[in-house]
């Protein structure tokens, strides 16, 4: 800003005591200049050309419009001063150069002004300018460095999604039957929501299910969580609704949100049976992470992990371990199709011949959230059921492509399904289609309830 190239003046400030020292000097040194060089005519008033006037167009166009009609003025006055004291060549006045005089002063220095207030107008907005131009570096500094931090975060981590919600699978296989698996997975599961929804404070805060109302100590937080008033319009929305309940993005703006609640939003973690576990209480949470998208994932992970902590009294009744594990997530995936409209995949594999090499290819296929259950049908065939959850169609497709590309590879080109005596029976999972589903299962896979609990 104190560059020289932005020094916009003419010429020095009309301001201060030098500039009125200047315009008597100036003036009075034309004066003296002409007495001393032609006496007769000191102010040159009766030659060819009056050389004082130089003095008011200096000084307006150095200083503006007071300054050269000062300067003019003084050079009248001095006309009027030689003609009192009987100066013989100002006998007679000349009303032209008087006027003359006056008028270059004056017009002078208006012009000088003008350009003056101009150069102002100028000067501001290329003040403003530069500063917009400074914000916006400042800004686009601050954006690179966090782009460069973001970067260097994404980078630097190993976890996604679905790795995450299989450590959480993989710590609660471990777990002990007669531990209290939300007590001892606090933790871990608030620091996956976390991650995923960019909390800064929330709180997990269990649900007495006999009483029906939320216990205020946190099992694990997120900052500085503390306490939470059992009272408070959101968590009791929350429990009333069984579902995610949120602040308007108006009140948090205009600050209304305080006088009914000091969360922003409540979480539950309810399971594919529809029974509330806990509910995450989320105080504070950045601007750009507060939004649709964001909160129906929480929601999204908040019922896988419910799934995870708790049991199905209908799964339980199944005889195989695996059977009971695939029967819950395939009624999880059943709850994300209901609820927040995300695709599931379902195949069955049914292989009409022995093929020991084929069945442990199928099996050796298996992706990180895929799950696989191998069972023996009533046509007495072995039959493989594979799951995919949060997979479109489109996934489906893609999946069912890659099977056949892995037989091409192994058993050679001419292969298929077909040619190996495998029948494949694809199903998507569709809102509102659960009997279609045991049609499936039951009529067309061959299956029963002691086997897949729907």
């Amino acid at each position: 800003m104190n560059s020289p190239h932005m020094d916009y003046s003419l010429a020095p400030r009309a301001s201060g005591p030098v500039s009125w020292l200047e315009t008597f000097l100036v003036t009075g040194a034309v004066i003296g200049l002409g007495l001393w060089l032609t006496p007769e005519d000191p102010l040159q008033m009766h030659g060819g050309f009056p050389w004082s006037v130089l003095a008011p167009l200096l000084l307006g166009v150095r200083y503006g419009f007071v300054r050269g009609l000062v300067s003019a003025s003084l050079l009248v006055i001095a006309v009027f001063v030689l003609r009192f004291n009987g100066h013989e060549g100002y006998a007679q006045l000349e009303p032209s150069f008087i006027v003359g005089v006056l008028v270059c002063g004056m017009l002078v220095g208006e012009v000088r002004d003008l350009w003056e207030r101009r150069m102002q107008r100028l000067q501001m907005a290329n003040d403003y300018r530069q500063y917009r131009l400074d914000e916006f570096t400042r800004s686009h500094q601050i954006l690179r460095v966090s782009h460069d931090l973001l970067e260097q975060r994404v980078a630097g981590s190993d976890q996604s999604l679905r790795s995450s919600l299989l450590g959480l699978r993989d710590k609660l296989r471990v777990l002990p039957d007669e531990d209290d698996a939300l007590k001892v997975l606090a933790d871990p599961v608030v620091a996956v929501l976390g991650q995923y929804g960019s909390l800064r404070v929330a709180g997990l805060y269990r649900v007495d299910e006999r009483e029906e109302r939320l216990l205020p100590e946190p099992l694990a937080t997120i900052g500085v969580m503390g306490p939470l008033d059992t009272n408070d319009g959101l968590v009791k929305l929350c429990l009333e609704r069984g579902e995610l309940v949120s602040v308007r993005q108006e009140l948090l703006d205009v600050g209304g949100s305080e006088q009914f609640s000091s969360l922003q939003a409540c979480i539950p973690l309810i399971d594919a049976e529809g029974r509330l576990l806990a509910i995450l209480a989320v105080r504070q949470m950045p601007f750009f992470a507060f939004q649709d998208r964001t909160l129906s994932l929480l929601a999204l992970l908040a019922g896988h992990i419910a799934d995870l902590l708790r049991r199905d009294t209908q799964v339980l009744q199944l005889a195989d371990a695996d059977a009971q594990h695939f029967t819950l997530q395939l009624k999880r995936s059943l709850v994300d199709v209901e609820k927040h409209q995300l695709s599931a995949g379902l195949f069955a594999f049914e292989l009409t011949r022995p093929n020991d090499e084929l069945t442990r290819l199928l099996e050796r296929s298996q992706r990180g959230l895929d799950l696989h259950l191998p069972l023996r049908n009533n046509r007495d065939h072995h039959l493989l059921l594979v799951l995919l959850p949060l997979t479109s169609p489109q996934g489906t497709e893609g999946y069912l492509a890659r099977i056949n590309t892995l037989l091409h590879e192994h058993f050679g080109i001419e292969s298929d399904m077909n040619s190996l005596g495998v029948r494949v029976l694809p199903f998507n999972l569709e809102p509102g289609d659960q009997n279609g589903l045991r049609n499936f299962l039951f009529n067309e896979c061959g299956l029963n309830d002691q086997q897949v609990a729907v």
